[in-house]
This record gives structure tokens, C-alpha cells and sequence, in this order.
């Protein structure tokens, strides 16, 4: 399938190089046919080239069988957000404990992203609330209130609307 826009280029070039063609079919001396331009006679010394006749004009096709393009292969590359995170636990005066447990994810993407889920210690640490997650930009940061203690928090999963997740371990 990869080879039938090669094969049409190549014999849509046959075709107008045969009805290029001026008549002389008459068979030239090897002298005429060795004048080819190769990288090689071109670097080598430009005052001993010589320019070959009109009539032999030499097609490099080298293009053609150059495998390593593929259109089809050509995916554009997913830039990778960054994100740093804390685990903490800070002193409260609105709990019957005196503190809140929290995590912070600190976004460093220029690029605004928006967090879509969270799960601690691969869900088996739930979460009271979820805030500022919205429309990060570099140096935001989305609080995620704790159900667990601070000091217990193994492994946090980041998803994100880019359809991207990053698992990050403490």
C-alpha cells in the first residue's frame, strides 16, 4: 500500500520522459553513457567535471526507495506536562483534630490543564474535596483534601484533560 504513490510518481515520469524524447534512439558510445553526476565526482575536484550532452539526461531516483519516510507514520509528539506534588499536614482551627490533611499539585505547564481525576494510594485513599483544578497554569495549585492521614500517602495518579496520567510514588 506504501509503494503505489512511489509507483505512480514513477511512471508518471517514465511517460513524460518518453514523450520528451527528440527521436534519437540511435545507441550511444560508453564514452556518452559513463557521464552521470554522483556526490562523489561532485566533491571531488569541480574543474575536471565535465557537463555530460543534452541528449543524456539522468534521473536520480534515490528519493523513491528512501524507506524511512512514511507519511502515515508521522504522529505528532504529546508534550508531557510536569507537575510537582507535596503531601502535608496543616494546622486547622475549622476540625475537632486541629489539622487537615492536604495534597498540593503545583502545575508547571505554561499551557493551561486541567486536573479530571485524582487517586491516592491507587484508590484506597479517599478524598474529602477537590479545588482550584481547573485551568492550571505554571505555578497553580489545586488542593486536594486528604481522607487518610498525610504520612500514609504512598502513590498519587494525576489525569489529566489531555487524556494523559502520571503516577507519581513518595
Amino acid at each position: 500500500m506504501n509503494f503505489i504513490p512511489s509507483i505512480f510518481l514513477s511512471s508518471m515520469l517514465l511517460l513524460t520522459l518518453t514523450a520528451c524524447n527528440s527521436g534519437n534512439d540511435a545507441p550511444k558510445s560508453k564514452d556518452t553513457q559513463t557521464h552521470t553526476s554522483s556526490a562523489e565526482n561532485n566533491t571531488s575536484d569541480q574543474s575536471e567535471t565535465t557537463n555530460p550532452p543534452e541528449d543524456d539526461f539522468v534521473v536520480n531516483k534515490s528519493f523513491l526507495e528512501d524507506e524511512s519516510y512514511n507519511a502515515e507514520d508521522i504522529v505528532e509528539p504529546v508534550a508531557q506536562e510536569e507537575f510537582e506534588l507535596s503531601v502535608r499536614r496543616d494546622p486547622s482551627q475549622h476540625t475537632m483534630t486541629g489539622y487537615v490533611d492536604k495534597l498540593m499539585i503545583v502545575s508547571l505547564n505554561n499551557d493551561p490543564t486541567t486536573l479530571t481525576g485524582v487517586s491516592i494510594n491507587r484508590g484506597n485513599c479517599g478524598t474529602k474535596g477537590f479545588y482550584d483544578y481547573k485551568n492550571m497554569r505554571y505555578g497553580s495549585v489545586a488542593q486536594v483534601y486528604l481522607g487518610c492521614a498525610a504520612e500514609y500517602v504512598r502513590e498519587v495518579t494525576i489525569s489529566t484533560n489531555s487524556g494523559l496520567t502520571y503516577t507519581y510514588n513518595f
